[in-house]
């Protein structure tokens, strides 16, 4: 098949029906008139003769992209035409390289189409000792507040950055960060369990640091956990956290408690 028979939509296919579909993507249509064109060849035809055919097919100015396939059909591309005219006057000129390697094709037009957008970037540049660094915000620990600046955390090392606590809390969102206090936010799964002593909250975490809950903040810190989207990786039944352990008085007496 030449580069002739392509392209755009018309109206005879009916557009996606509302729901989840169209709320996640972006729906864009055409000005121009695209088509997409699915063939069967004639596997009695010549290897080289097919392969000639597919090369014109894609190096045609007007044709967008084009696939291999296995199935019904081996080949499918799209193109564009100017308007419905245009298209079954181009269709005409294939109509000889049809008949001679397709056993079977057939040609859809795109009236509307879906595109998925790409999440937006999530990370945060941070200044190291050859100029800047990114770490991606799935790797932040938790970022306190330093004064002016903030204190970002990663795998044990800190950076500090000269920006806001809601300017960073933005960048993180709210899916899998918390705000515990004025001065922290912490990654949810980074928050090993929280902890009620009198009427303070504190939340324990899993590298051994601790941070001050407010009262304002715990109602949806308590939230957050029960639904947690980014949950804590599995511990030990038997861990201690640092700030529970038994201190050297206890652990004496427990010692000799087990001697006698």
């Amino acid at each position: 098949m030449t580069p002739a028979a392509l392209s755009r939509p018309s109206t005879v296919v009916p557009p996606f029906a509302e729901g989840g579909l169209t709320n996640v993507v972006n729906t864009v249509t055409h000005d121009d008139l695209r088509v997409i064109v699915c063939i069967a060849f004639d596997h009695r035809a010549a290897p080289q003769e097919i392969a000639a055919c597919k090369a014109a097919v894609v190096n045609c100015p007007s044709v967008l992209h084009s696939v291999e396939l296995s199935g019904t059909y081996d080949f499918m591309f799209e193109a564009t035409v100017e308007d419905m005219k245009a298209y079954q006057a181009q269709l005409s000129l294939c109509a000889g390289a049809v008949a001679k390697f397709a056993s079977r094709y057939e040609a859809n037009f795109v009236c509307k189409r879906f595109i998925r957008s790409d999440a937006a970037d999530c990370s945060i540049w941070v200044p190291s000792d050859e100029g800047l660094m990114r770490i991606d915000c799935s790797l932040v620990d938790k970022v306190t507040a330093q004064g002016d600046y903030m204190l970002v955390h990663s795998s044990q090392r800190s950076w500090m950055l000269h920006t806001t606590m809601q300017e960073i809390g933005d960048k993180l969102g709210t899916d899998d960060f918390v705000r515990v206090h004025r001065s922290a936010i912490i990654r949810i799964g980074f928050i090993e369990r929280i902890r009620h002593e009198g009427r303070s909250w504190t939340a324990l975490l899993n590298d051994g640091s601790m941070e001050r809950i407010s009262r304002s903040y715990i109602v949806d810190v308590r939230a957050k956990l029960r639904n947690g989207s980014t949950p804590a990786k599995p511990t030990s039944s038997k861990r201690v956290h640092p700030s529970e352990a038994p201190s050297d008085a206890e652990r004496m007496i427990r010692a000799q408690l087990v001697t006698v």
